[in-house]
């Protein structure tokens, strides 16, 4: 007698790896995805350590404060730029237009920064050119940097902030690759008369409504920083 052998005919052999073929398409880009959010997130971290080591430098210099350290309230944007350049490490420098104290055309046109529409807003809306000095770091790293009272007492309870500012930082730390987008890879902190707070901290744009991705227009990404600080 004859035993029928067992086996996958061609035409399942292949269902099967058309199977598994949309299955890999489909998990690869979530493992990936996840990958590179906490790639992005620890990067941050350390970025922000050394931005407030910076910080605490620059304070250390001016006798403890930065209160007055830069005068001119936004004209002092380009001395805030050339003391943190000081600090750290860098391979490109990019002044500032006139009103931020630079004789240069602005991150975006000097190539330190993302030009108009093409880095975004969490929400997914796209964001204008920017005219503040800035700074290309060593580890690819992209900087704009501004100051809005040189005495720092800009106010920030109207975005929901407990403390007053001299001026801020933002981040995109992969560079120029994408996604360019705030609560992502572009991330900020401001600066107090003597620390480095992250967006999303003490109420500056609490994260519970400004770090919710898929959220409406209004929610920008901003309150990102803090949270994947302490994540």
């Amino acid at each position: 007698m004859f035993k029928k052998k067992s086996g996958f005919t061609l035409a399942e052999t292949l269902i099967v790896i058309a199977i598994i073929g949309i299955i890999a398409s489909i998990v690869t880009p979530m493992l990936f995805g996840t990958t590179s959010d906490a790639e992005l997130k620890a990067a941050w971290k350390k970025q922000y350590s050394d931005l407030s080591q910076a910080t605490q430098l620059i304070a250390v210099d001016n006798g403890g404060t930065l209160a007055g350290a830069f005068t001119g309230d936004a004209a002092g944007s380009e001395d805030l730029k050339n003391a943190f350049a000081e600090k750290l490490n860098i391979i490109k420098d990019c002044s500032g237009t006139s009103d931020y104290g630079g004789s240069g055309s602005g991150v975006s046109a000097e190539d330190c920064w993302h030009e108009s529409d093409s880095w975004y807003y969490l929400s997914g809306t796209s964001i204008g050119s920017k005219y503040q000095p800035g700074l290309i770091l060593n580890n690819g790293i992209l900087m704009l940097l501004g100051v809005n009272k040189s005495d720092c007492t800009y106010d920030l309870s109207l975005y929901g902030g407990d403390y007053t500012r001299c001026g801020y930082i933002v981040v995109d730390i992969n560079g120029f690759k994408k996604p360019n987008t705030y609560g992502k890879d572009v991330l900020g902190a401001n600066i107090s008369s003597n620390a480095l707070i992250p967006w999303g901290a003490r109420g500056f744009y609490d994260p519970s409504t400004y770090c919710v991705e898929g959220s409406t227009v209004t929610n920008n990404g901003y309150g990102c920083a803090a949270k994947y600080l302490y994540e």
